[in-house]
């Protein structure tokens, strides 16, 4: 009896380490070493920038809340092409970062611009909702930050600069640069060194 006791503990051991190491997630340590991701324009799926003064790229997971505890996801960046002519590119990410399995930053970015080259590739992006019309989109920036939550966006008097430096449709490629600031309804956040190399 003692004997089978024993291997039950054994085939249990495992598991129950697994349900404890599982749950916990902690990348204070890379998201301290976070850097800027090199300028490309490969289609290498990259997205980062200078956030005030915080390096900002896609990093770290999310909690997922589940029945037996929380789970962690990888941050991944996202590309969401509009139909509108010429089509609307949407480009977001989110950085997190976990000390003993709890989050003490959580910022998500997001850009919505024209796949256009005209202009030299200049890109304007401010929220003006006065000049949109109603179901037209508008290419704008913003920044997200889940702890606390508060909401910062590009605005059209002080626009942030987007750049499409490179723009391939045979092989659906864009990359580029972008910088500015973002508005709060009572703060203002810094955007610099930003870059972008993605495949839509």
């Amino acid at each position: 009896m003692r004997y089978r006791t024993f291997l039950t503990y054994l085939a249990l051991l495992p598991l129950s380490a697994c349900t404890k190491s599982c749950n916990e997630y902690d990348n204070n340590e890379e998201f301290a070493r976070a850097k800027l991701p090199a300028y490309t324009e490969t289609g290498a799926n990259t997205l980062g920038c200078v956030l005030g003064t915080q390096t900002w790229t896609v990093l770290g997971s999310h909690a997922m809340r589940g029945g037996i505890g929380p789970s962690w996801e990888p941050n991944v960046l996202q590309v969401y092409q509009a139909s509108a002519v010429p089509p609307l590119l949407e480009v977001r990410g989110i950085m997190t970062g976990v000390r003993n399995s709890v989050e003490f930053y959580d910022r998500e970015i997001g850009l919505t611009f024209l796949l256009s080259d005209t202009l030299g590739g200049l890109r304007l992006l401010g929220d003006d909702s006065v000049r949109t019309q109603p179901g037209q989109y508008d290419e704008h920036m913003e920044a997200i930050d889940l702890i606390p939550y508060r909401g910062y966006s590009s605005r059209a008097r002080r626009p942030v600069r987007l750049l499409i430096r490179k723009l391939d449709r045979q092989q659906r490629i864009v990359s580029g640069t972008f910088e500015g600031m973002l508005y709060s309804q009572t703060d203002s956040l810094a955007v610099t060194d930003g870059r972008f190399d993605v495949k839509y």
